[in-house]
């Protein structure tokens, strides 16, 4: 029998101590017997420290602690990576956990043989908000130009907890950037996807902690994203190369759908939906996609889909912005969550609360699971509305849940305040049951 290639996991360490020592424990739970852990502390004030220590005293072949300094967590990765004598490596944030047998998977799919020299498995966020609880981080690769689009997404789409690497990678694609201090993942996949293919394996692997002081939440979107299509820019090579042109085109498409001009066309041709005049909505369409065209689809054909129950356009007008609620919980006219199902679970419980504006108005709720119409409430009234359906084996365990509801508002075509979104009900619970619960 073979032995299991050595595995180096890096846990940059600094002040959470709240949740290092349940990081920490997932990975001795993996129970894989060639693995080493490299805990790089930046001097923790809280008690990170000691935790750290007493995972190196009761497992002292597997973990090592390093405290030292360092410039960020780009830096105190990098000298993690430094210390790692690993085959395959990869780095879990202290605030994360790997599930139980995601290293005994790892070792198996990664296989430079077969040209496998980096794998990625799903992952789902926790613990900051029960309605976020199980939600799927949206995740795929499909190309080196894709991988670089992320205009096209709004969302780095390679979740980091759950991907790993062969030494070779490392060492031809060099350490991370220690200039950048947000979306340093994206930066270190980009450069990793101009050499290498991501092979994904459709097994959960990994839970990503989204919490008040985790750097993901205390950036806006809007910023991240801006920083996000600099480090793309790095990549895009020389203008006579056919990548550069692509990406050029792409992203000026892209551009031209945000000008001022452009969101104002899609606005008013918005309000003519809204207004239920169809023959104006459909010739100020055709401007809004003259001036924005990949705004047509998620601003203008979705809530036309939503309104006339058409749910398979609208799963395709759709568009996936990662793991985001809007703030309060609102929820657009077609929302899709992938959970992660308790193995018990025997039914799905959710409350909606409509608004005071659908008051004496029909309005209709239809909930898909994994695809399949298993509900459709039909109301004239405001306030909490609840949708239980039964849920059906399927023998894996996630499941597919969306909702689409046939009315919707924009606040700031009806002068509310600047909140542009479409929005139609507040999610307030989503929970699986068990029988006799």
């Amino acid at each position: 029998m073979n032995e299991l290639p050595k595995i180096s996991i890096v846990t940059p360490s600094y002040n959470q101590g709240a949740y290092l020592g349940e990081t920490l424990q997932s990975l001795v739970d993996q129970d894989y017997p060639n693995l080493e852990v490299i805990i790089q502390e930046g001097g923790s004030t809280d008690d990170s420290i000691e935790i750290a220590q007493k995972f190196v005293e009761q497992h002292p072949s597997t973990f090592e602690l390093h405290v030292e300094k360092d410039s960020g967590q780009a830096d105190a990765l990098n000298r993690g990576f430094r210390k790692a004598t690993g085959q395959i490596l990869g780095f879990l944030n202290s605030d994360d956990r790997l599930r139980k047998g995601c290293l005994q998977r790892v070792s198996k799919e990664i296989d430079p043989n077969r040209s496998r020299h980096i794998v990625f498995g799903r992952s789902l966020f926790f613990r900051d908000n029960p309605l976020r609880t199980g939600q799927e981080h949206a995740c795929e690769y499909t190309s080196h130009f894709e991988q670089l689009a992320i205009w096209k997404r709004h969302f780095n789409q390679i979740p980091q907890p759950s991907t790993f690497w062969t030494r070779q990678v490392w060492e031809q694609c060099g350490e991370i950037d220690s200039d950048i201090h947000h979306a340093l993942d994206y930066d270190l996949f980009c450069r990793f996807s101009q050499h290498y293919r991501f092979h994904k394996v459709s097994e959960i692997w990994s839970d990503y902690r989204l919490h008040a002081n985790s750097k993901t939440t205390n950036k806006t979107h809007e910023d991240l994203m801006d920083d996000c299509d600099a480090i793309s820019r790095r990549y895009w090579g020389s203008w006579i190369q056919p990548l550069r042109w692509r990406c050029e085109a792409s992203y000026a498409l892209y551009r031209r759908s945000r000008r001022p001009a452009a969101i104002q066309a899609v606005r008013k041709a918005e309000t003519a939906l809204l207004k239920q005049r169809p023959i104006d909505a459909l010739l100020l369409g055709i401007i809004a996609a003259s001036k924005a065209p990949l705004a047509i689809g998620p601003r203008l054909l979705l809530p036309i889909a939503t309104t006339r129950n058409w749910h398979r356009l609208a799963h395709l007008f759709y568009r996936d912005e990662g793991h985001d609620l809007c703030p309060n919980q609102w929820i657009g006219p077609y929302h899709k969550f992938i959970l992660d199902r308790p193995k018990d679970a025997e039914s799905l419980r959710i409350a909606l609360e409509l608004p005071e504006r659908y008051q004496s108005k029909p309005t209709q709720l239809t909930l898909l699971i994994n695809g399949a119409v298993v509900s459709s409430e039909n109301t004239s009234s405001s306030g909490e509305l609840v949708i239980e359906a039964p849920l059906q084996s399927t023998g894996t365990s996630t499941v597919s849940i969306a909702i689409l509801c046939n009315r919707y508002f924009v606040p700031a075509l009806q002068g509310e305040n600047g909140d542009d979104r479409l929005l139609s009900s507040r999610l307030l619970s989503l929970e699986f049951r068990v029988a006799n619960r």
